[in-house]
């Protein structure tokens, strides 16, 4: 079973809509009636709506369990981008249990390292190879520690 593509259009519809452009979206009769006729007309809508809730019933709640659970029901599903999605976490099972495990740890200071790297050597790329890369880096992280301080010092000097 696949996703129409109509479906899909739909949900992006519903997703960027404003308030602005059309203030009847807020009415709860009118969120009513769409649901019940994109039900209708798709009747794997009202599968994906709880595929979503169960998948964030587990991971808003950090739960290990509930991730097996998950994947026990989705793994075989009829739509086989929800099985594909489910069997990918049954493959990557023991990165989703640690990230459920420790949800405050996170790569992203080491990622934005290696972006960094990755933009600064883009930018310099041929001409004095690591010795340029070397010195690029140490400059930036410079510059960000001067106006972290700056930031510091600008506080005192105002609470003063």
């Amino acid at each position: 079973m696949n996703i129409p593509l109509e479906l899909v259009n739909v949900l992006k519809w519903r997703e960027n809509e404003t308030d602005k452009k059309n203030p009847l979206i807020n009415d709860p009769g009118i969120e009513m009636y769409v649901d019940q006729y994109i039900s209708a007309m798709h009747p794997i809508y009202d599968h994906m709506i709880q595929f979503g809730v169960d998948y964030h019933n587990f991971m808003d709640n950090n739960d290990q369990l509930g991730l097996l659970d998950f994947i026990d029901k989705y793994k075989d599903d009829s739509c086989w981008r929800l099985a594909k999605f489910a069997n990918g976490l049954q493959m990557d099972i023991e990165a989703v249990k640690g990230t459920l495990l420790y949800p405050d740890i996170s790569n992203g200071p080491v990622e934005g390292i290696n972006n960094l790297v990755k933009s600064t050597k883009r930018v310099c790329g041929g001409k004095a190879k690591i010795d340029l890369l070397t010195a690029k880096i140490v400059v930036q992280h410079v510059k960000k520690i001067v106006s972290g301080i700056g930031k510091k010092v600008a506080g005192i000097i105002g609470s003063a």
